[in-house]
């Protein structure tokens, strides 16, 4: 067993080396070397990056380099990390799996025991205000 201060000082080194390699892919961007930028996405700490931010940076890798274009996605989520950092937070480590409710039955309608029969359509919004009482 590894001791929360060991395993919390891991985790805001963890965080420190990832916000260097959002600068580095800062720095990329605005000499607007595609080549580094496409580099850097092909490290493994990019899987660390949301999908929306991963596609940003590899179309503004291909974009002209003239492009106006800006990397609003990948500053903001760049500015949510040095955040977390600057609060002291240890690097967010991947989502938990939901635990879902076994497949049904072939042919079995599955209903909440707390569902009152009513229309497969039927919207408690669209009933008159009188009935909901």
């Amino acid at each position: 067993m590894t001791d929360p201060a060991a395993r919390s000082r891991r985790g805001v080194n963890a965080l420190r080396s990832f916000l260097r390699y959002l600068e580095e892919i800062e720095e990329a961007l605005l000499r607007r070397d595609a080549m580094r930028v496409t580099a850097l996405m092909r490290k493994r700490t990019a899987t660390h990056l949301p999908r929306d931010v991963r596609e940003e940076l590899l179309l503004l890798s291909r974009a002209p380099r003239d492009s106006l274009r800006a990397p609003i996605r990948f500053l903001r989520f760049q500015h949510r990390m040095r955040e977390l950092a600057r609060g002291g937070e240890p690097l967010p480590t991947a989502q938990t799996e939901l635990q879902l409710e076994p497949p049904a039955v072939f042919g079995v309608i599955r209903r909440r025991p707390d569902e009152s029969e009513r229309a497969a359509a039927c919207d408690p919004a669209d009933e008159p205000f009188d009935s909901r009482r």
